[in-house]
C-alpha cells in the first residue's frame, strides 16, 4: 500500500478487515507492519477478509486431520515433490502460536496431512548431517494443541501478504530493498487535496507533528504516476513453486487507486479528478483497475465510518470485492513441512522475546521437522527469505535469521526520523545525542548512534550493532568512510540528508547527461527512474575507493551539493561531477571543460546504476538523453544501433531529428573520444571504438583509454571470465588479482575493469611485459588462446589508423 504521509493507508487497512478505525496513528516506518504483513483469510463466497488468529490455525489443521486421517502414499509424494528436496517436507508438527496482532503467513494449498511421530534418519554423511540432539519440546506441545482443537471453523486457503508502507521521501527510497514484488499496489490518495496540489511532508510521533525540512513536494498525481512507472521497471513477478508456471509467466503488477475522505468531496469533484487521470498522457492505464459501470479509476472510501456499523461493514465488503475481482490469484504448491518450519521459527522467537534466532536455534527446530542437513536448512531459509517476512543474509550474517524484521526496520526508520523532529521531541524516538546534527548536515554517523535509537532494546551478544552495520553495508544503504581527524570509521547515509533547496545553473561547456527509463504510453514517451535508485547509486560510487570521494564542504563552496537528491563527488582525483535526482531522471553535470574524460565518467556512473538495478531487482534497460528541445520537459534521447554500433540522437516530440551528436562537442563528448571531437569533418558514427589521434598500435595507453579498450573487448566477444589469467599475462601479481577477486566477488565485469585499470596504471610488474599498448594487449590475448578476439581488435585498430590518416591527408 503506497501513498503520501497522512493519506489514510493505515486507516484503509483497518477498513479492509472491517476493524474499528484507529483512534490515532503515528507515521508509518519504512514499512509497517513493515514487511511483516497482516495474515488474513479471503472468503470469496461471503466477500470479506478477516484476520486469522492462532486458535483458528489450530482449528484449521485439526479439521484437515479429522477429515482425512490417513495421508495416502500418492499425497506424500506430491507433498515432497513440490519442493524438490529429499524427503524433508513430507509431514508437519509445529503450529504457529502468536499473541502478535499483525502476523504473516504464506499461500498454501488445501492438502490433507497426518500428524505422526517423527522418525530420525540414520546419519549418511558426517560432513553435511547435523548431529542429533534432544527433540525440541515445542514438538509435542504443538501436536497436543492441534489434537485438542475445535473444528467448527474452517478457513479458506487464500492468503494475502499485506504491507502498509511509509510515505516519507526517504522511506519510499528504502522500501524496495525490504519488500518483494507486489501483485497488487494500492495507491492511497487524500481526495481533499485535489490531484495537483503539492503536499508538504510531515512526521507524526505520539501525537506530535514535525514538518520535514524539504522542498520536495508530491501531489496526488505525482504519487500515482511515480508508483506506476517505478513498478513498471521491476522485473516480472517471480514466485517459487507456483502452479502452472507457464500460465503465470511474465505476470505484471496491477494498481488500485484508493481515494480516502470521500465524505468531504462532491460527486462532481470526484468525476473531474477521474476524467483528468484517465486523460493523463503520463499515466499508463492498462494495469489500473477500473470501477464498473462508472468506468472510473478512483475507488472512493470513507475510512472513518463508525466501528461496528452496517455502513462500515458494507464499505469493507465493497472494497474487498473490488480487490478480489482484480484477477491476480496465483496458486502455490506449498509443502506443509515448509509452512510449519516458518511457524516454528516465529514461535521460538516469541518465546525468547526476540526478533531473531541464531543459526544453532534454527538447526534445533529443523531437526524436529526432519530438516537434517545444513543444505536442507539453508534451502528452506532461502525460500522463506524469498517469499515471506523472514530475512536471511548468509553472505554477511550467516548465524542470524531475522524472524521479525520490524525492529531492525524501526531502527533504520528512526535513524532518518531523528533528523526530522525538533530537540524537544527527540526523547520520543532516541536518547539525546549531538551526533544527529552531523548526521543531518553531512549524512555521517558512528556505530554507537544505533544503540540510542528506538524505545526497545534489540541488540545483544548475538545481534550487535556491528551486525546491523554489516547488513546496511551489504544492502548498499550506507558506505564506510574514514574520519581523518579521529582516525575511526564513520558511515555515510545519504537518505538522512535534507533535500536541496536550490540548484545552480548547469554548465554549458559540457551539457548535462540524463539517465532514465523510457515509459511509453499510447505513443507518448516519458522518462522515469526506479524508486530507490538514486541513494543506492551514490553509495555504490563511494565504494569505488581511490576513484570516487566526497567533494569539498558545501559550506566552503556553494558550488557543491551534499543532499539526498543532489550530490557532488570528486572523481579520478582531479574532476568534480554533480549527480542530481530529478525524480523522472538522474542528471550528471561535469564541472569544468574536460571533454576527454566524459566517456570514463559515463561508464563509472552507469556501472553503479547497473549494480543498483540488481539490488532493486529492476530492469537495466535505461537510456541516455539530453534536455535539448525548447518545449518544456521534452528530451532528446540517445540510442545505439545494434547493427553497426553507432550512437545517434532522436527526439520523440519533434518532427525532425535533433542531431545533437553530429556537430556539438558539448553533447558528443559523452559518447565519442577526443580524436573524433577534434575532427569536425570526421564522421561521428565511426564503426568500432574511437581512439586518440594519432592512433598507432605502439602508442602507450593510459586510463583515458579504459572505455575504448573495454568496448573493443566486448565487441569481439571477450567475456572477461578469464580476467585473472589475462592479468597475469599483462604483468599483474597474484596478490593484486586476489584482492580484485575478493572485492568484486561474482562480478566479472567489475573484476575485468579493475584488472585493466591496474594494468593501465602500470602496477606490479607491468613494465616487465612492456608498457600498456594495444600490441601488448593483443599479444596477451593470443597467449591465452583468445585469437579471435586478438584478430578483431588488431583489425579495428589498423582500420581506425588508416581512416584517421586519410582524414589528416584530406585536411
Amino acid at each position: 500500500m503506497h501513498g503520501l504521509p497522512g493519506a489514510g493507508k493505515t486507516c484503509s487497512r483497518h477498513l479492509l478487515l472491517n476493524e474499528d478505525p484507529p483512534s490515532s496513528t503515528d507515521s508509518t516506518p519504512i514499512a509497517c507492519p513493515a514487511v511483516k504483513a497482516t495474515r488474513i483469510s479471503v472468503d470469496d463466497k461471503n466477500k470479506k477478509w478477516e484476520r486469522v488468529e492462532v486458535k483458528d490455525l489450530y482449528d484449521q489443521l485439526a479439521s484437515h486431520l479429522k477429515e482425512v486421517p490417513n495421508e495416502t502414499e500418492l499425497e506424500q509424494k506430491k507433498d515432497e515433490a513440490s519442493l524438490n528436496l529429499d524427503d524433508i517436507f513430507d509431514s508437519s508438527d509445529d503450529i504457529f502460536d502468536s499473541s502478535d496482532e499483525d502476523e504473516i503467513d504464506d499461500k498454501t494449498d488445501d492438502e490433507p496431512i497426518e500428524i505422526k511421530p517423527i522418525e530420525k534418519k540414520p546419519v549418511e554423511n558426517e560432513q553435511t548431517e547435523i548431529n542429533p540432539t534432544k527433540v525440541n519440546p515445542t514438538e509435542t506441545e504443538v501436536v497436543k494443541k492441534v489434537m485438542n482443537a475445535e473444528t467448527s471453523k474452517n478457513f479458506s486457503t487464500n492468503w494475502v501478504y499485506f504491507i502498509d508502507s511509509g510515505g516519507q521521501p526517504a522511506y519510499r527510497e528504502l522500501l524496495p530493498l525490504f519488500t518483494r514484488a507486489a501483485a497488487l499496489n494500492i495507491i492511497t490518495i487524500d481526495l481533499t487535496k485535489g490531484l495537483d496540489e503539492k503536499c508538504e511532508f510531515q512526521y507524526r510521533i505520539d501525537q506530535h507533528v514535525s514538518p520535514i525540512n524539504t522542498d520536495l513536494k508530491y501531489s496526488n498525481r505525482d504519487i500515482i504516476c511515480s508508483t506506476v512507472s517505478s513498478e513498471a521497471m521491476l522485473n516480472s513477478i517471480e514466485i517459487p513453486y507456483v502452479a502452472e508456471p507457464e500460465k503465470h509467466k511474465g505476470i505484471h503488477a496491477r494498481y488500485l487507486v484508493l481515494g480516502t475522505r470521500k465524505e468531504l468531496v462532491t460527486e462532481e469533484e470526484l468525476k473531474e479528478m477521474d476524467k483528468s487521470l484517465i486523460s493523463s498522457s503520463s499515466l499508463d492505464l492498462k494495469n489500473i483497475i477500473q470501477r464498473v459501470p462508472e468506468k472510473s479509476i478512483i475507488f472512493p472510501v470513507n475510512t472513518l465510518l463508525r466501528g461496528g456499523s452496517d455502513e462500515r461493514k458494507k464499505a469493507s465488503i465493497d472494497l474487498c470485492t473490488a480487490i478480489s475481482n482484480c484477477e491476480l490469484e496465483i496458486t502455490i504448491e506449498l509443502p506443509i513441512r515448509l509452512l510449519t518450519f516458518e511457524i516454528a521459527l516465529q514461535l521460538e522467537a516469541m518465546k525468547n522475546k526476540q526478533s531473531f534466532l541464531t543459526k544453532e536455534e534454527v538447526i534445533e527446530i529443523g531437526k524436529s521437522l526432519r530438516l537434517d542437513t545444513k543444505s536442507d536448512i539453508n534451502d528452506a531459509l532461502q525460500y522463506l527469505h524469498n517469499v515471506t517476512i523472514i530475512l536471511y543474509y548468509p553472505a554477511v550474517l550467516p548465524n542470524i535469521i531475522f524472524v521479525d524484521p520490524k525492529p531492525i526496520l524501526d531502527v533504520l526508520s528512526r535513524l532518518i526520523a531523528i533528523t526530522y523532529i525538533d530537540q524537544s521531541n527527540l526523547h520520543l524516538i532516541a536518547k539525546a545525542s549531538d551526533e544527529r546534527i552531523r548526521l543531518k548536515k553531512y549524512g555521517l554517523f558512528k556505530e554507537g548512534l544505533l544503540e540510542k535509537i528506538g524505545q526497545q532494546k534489540i541488540f545483544d551478544k548475538n545481534f550487535e550493532s556491528s551486525h546491523m552495520i554489516k547488513l546496511l553495508e551489504h544492502l548498499h544503504i550506507i558506505a564506510k568512510v574514514i574520519n581523518k581527524d579521529e582516525k575511526q570509521n564513520e558511515y555515510f547515509f545519504p537518505c538522512a540528508l535534507p533535500s536541496c533547496d536550490k540548484l545552480n545553473d548547469p554548465p554549458t561547456e559540457i551539457q548535462p547527461l540524463l539517465i532514465a527509463w523510457e515509459i511509453n504510453n499510447s505513443g507518448t514517451a516519458t522518462l522515469a527512474i526506479p524508486q530507490g535508485l538514486f541513494p543506492l547509486t551514490i553509495v555504490h560510487l563511494l565504494k569505488e575507493k581511490n576513484v570516487v570521494d566526497f567533494s569539498p564542504d558545501p559550506d566552503s563552496d556553494n558550488e557543491f551539493y551534499r543532499y539526498h537528491d543532489a550530490m557532488s563527488l570528486r572523481v579520478y582525483k582531479d574532476h568534480f561531477i554533480h549527480i542530481i535526482n530529478c525524480y523522472t531522471h538522474i542528471k550528471i553535470q561535469f564541472r569544468g571543460n574536460y571533454k576527454n574524460s566524459c566517456l570514463k565518467i559515463r561508464e563509472l556512473v552507469t556501472e553503479a546504476i547497473e549494480k543498483s538495478c540488481k539490488d532493486l531487482k529492476c530492469k537495466n534497460n535505461y537510456i541516455f538523453a539530453f534536455l535539448k528541445c525548447p518545449k518544456k520537459e521534452h528530451y532528446c534521447i540517445v540510442r545505439k544501433d545494434d547493427k553497426s554500433s553507432p550512437w545517434y540522437s532522436h527526439c520523440t516530440h519533434c518532427e525532425t531529428q535533433c542531431k545533437v551528436l553530429e556537430n556539438d562537442d558539448s553533447y558528443r563528448c559523452w559518447f565519442f573520444s577526443e580524436s573524433l571531437l577534434s575532427s569536425p569533418g570526421a564522421e561521428p558514427l565511426l564503426e568500432g571504438p574511437p581512439t586518440k589521434r594519432p592512433t598507432v598500435q605502439s602508442s602507450e595507453l593510459d586510463t583515458c583509454h579504459l572505455v575504448e579498450i573495454r568496448d573493443l573487448l566486448k565487441k569481439h566477444g571477450y567475456s572477461g571470465v578469464d580476467y585473472y589469467d589475462l592479468g597475469l599475462r599483462l604483468g599483474l601479481l597474484p596478490a593484486t588479482l586476489d584482492v580484485i577477486e575478493k572485492d568484486n566477488k561474482g562480478d566479472t565485469k567489475s573484476c575485468l575493469r579493475k584488472c585493466l585499470t591496474e594494468w593501465l596504471e602500470q602496477k606490479d610488474n607491468v613494465k616487465s611485459k612492456g608498457v600498456p599498448t594495444y600490441d601488448t594487449l593483443i599479444q596477451a590475448l593470443r597467449d591465452e588462446g583468445e585469437n579471435t578476439v586478438a584478430d578483431g581488435i588488431e583489425k579495428d585498430i589498423n582500420s581506425n589508423k588508416s581512416r584517421l590518416s586519410t582524414l589528416d591527408t584530406k585536411k
